[in-house]
């Protein structure tokens, strides 16, 4: 079908950017969680040879993999599954507050299974759900060596154990298959859902998927290196603005159900609020007033968290906002004071993706620039139609 307003555009994208990893998927505004439930997304990897050649990195398709992690329902004919009886009839017949599926899939198949030789491997993991988290860990107990996330490298590779990947966000590991003392593993799920306190996973939702370990040692000339990457310093007392950006969960006042999430009282639709200048750094104060964690995501930007501190008092600032939606004339600086909670290692870098903890300010710096050169970006970022930051759950666009 063409239609009368069938059009057919070019887009050219430059790529001039540090390599990583990236994905894309429809964006349309209500529709989201059906495009993505749908398929309509796919990984979009940026390498530079020149740079990372000298890494010594896994590399080749059989070595270095893109995961796409998503969790779906299935009907018996395989078909998916989606809800269409929602929560709050009145609100909207349809919609309910997160989509959580019972079988994880990757790469868009149902717990598959890899076959590995005894040598490092890489994988870029992507969680591409609706509303998901994971926290991945292997079962025969190999840690994971992150050396990047989003779409950066970090300065120096980092050791876990377990990753906590929220919805969105991409992790850049390599996996050393021929330290496992098993002829197997199992890559599991330990995250509840909604994240960080909603149910268990189950016997389904807690399996991701299995690596099938050949017996014979393997030759591999792959090499972790100790320096990985530099970007530009974080330089937080470079920024030229700080702003506070509030989420709010609204609830049904009959249920107590929610109803919608609104970032700034505001909606994706309303006009643009935040308009930073080309080339400055910026630090957001993100504060989390709902029950559940959130990714933040940015289009265009590249920002990093420094610092998270619990909010005390919290109902009293969370009934200020309600009213004034202001936080500096609701005294902020009087309620986020509680417990500092430590950026974890592997998520010091420069990334798209931050979670942001219920109860917690999340300090981010932000860079309206190229973090890897520090150079400005080469296109006029001020063009319209602009770019939107927004939560990645996505009920929530």
């Amino acid at each position: 079908e063409t239609g009368p307003a069938w059009s057919t555009p070019t887009y050219t994208y430059p790529n001039a950017q540090s390599p990583g990893v990236l994905w894309y998927h429809d964006h349309a505004l209500g529709l989201t969680r059906a495009n993505l439930l749908a398929g309509l997304l796919g990984a979009y990897v940026i390498r530079n040879p020149a740079v990372e050649a000298p890494l010594g990195l896994p590399c080749g398709d059989e070595f270095d993999r893109v995961l796409m992690l998503a969790d779906r329902s299935f009907y018996a004919d395989g078909s998916i599954y989606m809800n269409y009886t929602g929560i709050i009839p009145n609100i909207h017949p349809q919609w309910q507050p997160e989509y959580f599926g019972e079988a994880i899939t990757v790469n868009g198949k149902a717990w598959p299974f890899l076959a590995v030789a005894r040598r490092r491997y890489r994988f870029r993991i992507i969680n591409t759900s609706n509303a998901r988290y994971f926290n991945l860990s292997l079962t025969n107990g190999l840690p994971f060596t992150v050396v990047g996330s989003d779409t950066n490298y970090l300065s120096k590779p980092v050791t876990a154990a377990s990753l906590l990947v929220s919805v969105a966000e991409t992790f850049d590991v390599v996996v050393d298959f021929s330290q496992s003392t098993s002829s197997e593993a199992e890559l599991v799920n330990t995250a509840p859902y909604p994240y960080p306190d909603g149910q268990a996973p189950n016997d389904l939702n807690g399996k991701v998927m299995k690596f099938v370990i050949s017996p014979a040692k393997a030759k591999d000339t792959s090499r972790v290196p100790a320096k990985l990457l530099d970007y530009v310093a974080v330089a937080e007392e470079e920024a030229v603005q700080r702003r506070y950006i509030v989420m709010y969960e609204y609830e049904d006042a009959a249920t107590g159900n929610p109803t919608h999430l609104y970032i700034n009282g505001k909606r994706l639709e309303d006009p643009a609020t935040e308009t930073p200048r080309p080339g400055t750094t910026e630090v957001w104060e993100v504060i989390n007033l709902t029950p559940d964690n959130h990714p933040l995501h940015l289009h265009l930007a590249t920002f990093q968290a420094t610092r998270v501190r619990g909010l005390v008092d919290e109902d009293a600032f969370k009934g200020c906002m309600a009213k004034l939606n202001d936080a500096v004339r609701c005294n902020v600086s009087r309620h986020a004071v509680g417990e500092e909670v430590a950026v974890p290692e592997h998520e010091k870098g420069w990334k798209n993706v931050v979670k942001i903890a219920p109860g917690y300010m999340t300090t981010i710096v932000v860079k309206f620039f190229m973090v890897d050169s520090g150079k400005p970006y080469p296109f006029d970022a001020t063009a319209e139609p602009g770019y939107v930051y927004h939560c990645h759950v996505s009920i929530d666009t």
